[in-house]
């Protein structure tokens, strides 16, 4: 079992990106906005705002209170890196970001949320005197596992793969880190989040993981039966058996503490089919120690919506 530490994206560690930051105009301190107007502030927080007042002047949505704007959430472009996997990026045909964290090394990549054909990473040593281009990789997301012979060829769905993990990125400092999701041209592509950082290792996941979810929309009924069902969000729960050196305890105990107000990614298989891939928070974690050698623990992890 492996856990990504993740990079926080801001304005020095996104490089460029071909989805644009036009959601709506930018907020200007000379504009009137009346209620239901809405802006977008590119150069701080990359959000979009919307006026709850009429005769809304020179009042900045980024240090308002609440009494004058309302807080959306993220502009389009910003949204791979909002930790909210249901609200995805929307690009036609293509999703580039070029990526740069000068203060880490990035060995490690994962994709929540992926709408497209396939997907691109490529790591680029940029420094003088540098190794240039050090991992370029290219995966399907359309998913083949079940076509086995030319009747499933023709007649089994297709399935795509809305995750993806690269685990095996050469450890370089300051070097680009390009992605690019594609589709067909004209075809709507997505990505809900990106998150990269350096890969820990925390032991090996055991048979008798189990994942679920926990489904967040609402299902009721009126007074003759009838089903009112109004779709909303899930999140990701994995519970995970792993064995680890019972000599590493404490390092696992410290490394979890360390992040348990803090979405990260979990990683229970290098084959993301498995489905213990989870990005989010752990609910609780047991460690028992059962021998010299080696111990078992249960981590319990909530994912993100």
């Amino acid at each position: 079992m492996d856990i990504i530490r993740p990079v926080n994206v801001d304005n020095s560690v996104l490089v460029s990106s071909n989805v644009p930051e036009d959601d709506y105009a930018e907020w200007s301190s000379g504009t009137t906005y009346n209620t239901g107007d809405r802006v977008i502030v590119i150069g701080t927080t990359h959000k979009v705002y919307e006026s709850l007042v009429d005769s809304n002047t020179g009042n900045d949505p980024t240090t308002d209170d609440g009494t004058n704007w309302l807080e959306l959430g993220a502009t389009n472009r910003w949204k791979a890196f909002d930790q909210k996997i249901s609200d995805q990026v929307e690009n036609t045909t293509s999703i580039e970001y070029t990526l740069n964290d000068t203060s880490s090394y990035i060995t490690a990549i994962t994709f929540f949320g992926l709408g497209g054909v396939s997907l691109n990473v490529t790591l680029t040593d940029n420094a003088t005197g540098g190794d240039g281009e050090v991992y370029n990789k290219t995966v399907s997301l359309i998913d083949n596992r079940d076509v086995d012979d030319w009747y499933t060829y023709f007649f089994e769905e297709i399935i795509y793969t809305d995750e993806a993990q690269f685990l095996d990125l050469p450890p370089y400092l300051d070097a680009d880190l390009d992605v690019t999701i594609s589709g067909s041209t004209g075809e709507t592509v997505k990505v809900g989040q990106i998150v990269f950082g350096f890969l820990v290792d925390l032991g090996l996941t055991t048979y008798g993981t189990n994942v679920s979810i926990e489904d967040f929309s609402r299902k009721e009924t009126d007074a003759f039966g009838n089903f009112i069902v109004v779709e909303r969000p899930f999140s990701k729960l994995v519970d995970y058996d792993v064995r680890f050196p019972t000599a590493t305890a404490r390092k696992i105990q410290k490394t979890l503490a360390e992040y348990r107000a803090t979405p990260i990614v979990y990683i229970g298989s290098d084959d993301v089919a498995y489905g213990t891939t989870a990005y989010g928070f752990f609910r609780r974690f047991d460690l028992n120690l059962e021998t010299p050698s080696y111990s078992l623990a249960s981590i319990e992890v909530e994912g993100l919506t």
